[in-house]
């Protein structure tokens, strides 16, 4: 594994990623309508109550009697969103690799969705969230601001994934919402078979324990993947057949 900034990266592929995707900042003022409802969510004391989907943020949790999750908006959003850097380098990526189809794994409230469709109307997404009163405000959202281009699966992973996937290929899948290792190692393996020759897998919180470590360590040693990005939060998978077998860890 190699750990490096851009200047030291030696892999044509990677270097252009970095230096006209990763690094390349795209105007804040494209993402005002995403942030200004980050704000509102951050503030927001509606209380939820829902039964749980799978492992999630460490912090937010209480649990009732019955053992559904209670919780407020505004925790979530404080500690479940995607940081905005990381929203913007979505956004790019959708450029940057030619996304038409995406496949997002844990809508939330749906603002990381948001930056990959003001990418353009011509990417299509499929999001799965299986929080019911989460996805609500996620759909609401959505419809508000006249996103045509996404479309909204509710259900468990388990569930609702074979539906939501059947028939169909990715350029870019990005899996989140489920931080169980074991989970996350079945999805990864069933959702091969739905990339595009070209595509990247992104798979969020590599570290949020051990067992997602170790799902990120045999992920990368998938016999199709040919190349990895390490970038300490999410790790990246790619699957082009012309790249050299090889690992990168950059730090972002």
């Amino acid at each position: 594994m190699r750990s490096k900034t851009r200047h030291g990266v030696h892999s044509p592929f990677v270097y252009r990623f970095l230096d006209q995707c990763l690094y390349r900042e795209a105007d804040k003022i494209l993402f005002e309508i995403p942030e200004e409802q980050r704000r509102k969510l951050k503030n927001d004391q509606t209380a939820l109550e829902y039964t749980d989907p799978g492992a999630g943020s460490k912090k937010q949790k209480q649990k009732t009697s019955q053992g559904d999750i209670r919780t407020r908006v505004r925790d979530i959003a404080r500690n479940s969103l995607q940081n905005p850097r990381y929203c913007r380098f979505f956004y790019r990526m959708m450029d940057y690799f030619g996304c038409r189809n995406v496949l997002e794994m844990g809508t939330s409230f749906g603002i990381t969705t948001s930056y990959m469709g003001l990418a353009g109307d011509h990417i299509k997404i499929d999001t799965i969230e299986g929080a019911q009163p989460v996805a609500d405000i996620a759909e609401n959202f959505f419809s508000d601001q006249g996103f045509t281009n996404i479309n909204l699966y509710r259900g468990n992973f388990d569930q609702i994934l074979k539906k939501a996937v059947s028939g169909k290929k990715y350029d870019l899948i990005f899996m989140d919402g489920n931080h169980n290792g074991e989970k996350t190692l079945d999805y990864f393996q069933k959702l091969t078979k739905h990339i595009t020759e070209q595509g990247v897998i992104i798979v969020d919180d590599i570290r949020w324990s051990e067992s997602m470590y170790e799902a990120w360590k045999s992920i990368k040693l998938h016999q199709n993947v040919t190349l990895s990005i390490d970038l300490f939060r999410m790790g990246m998978v790619f699957f082009d057949k012309r790249l050299t077998k090889e690992e990168f860890a950059i730090r972002f």
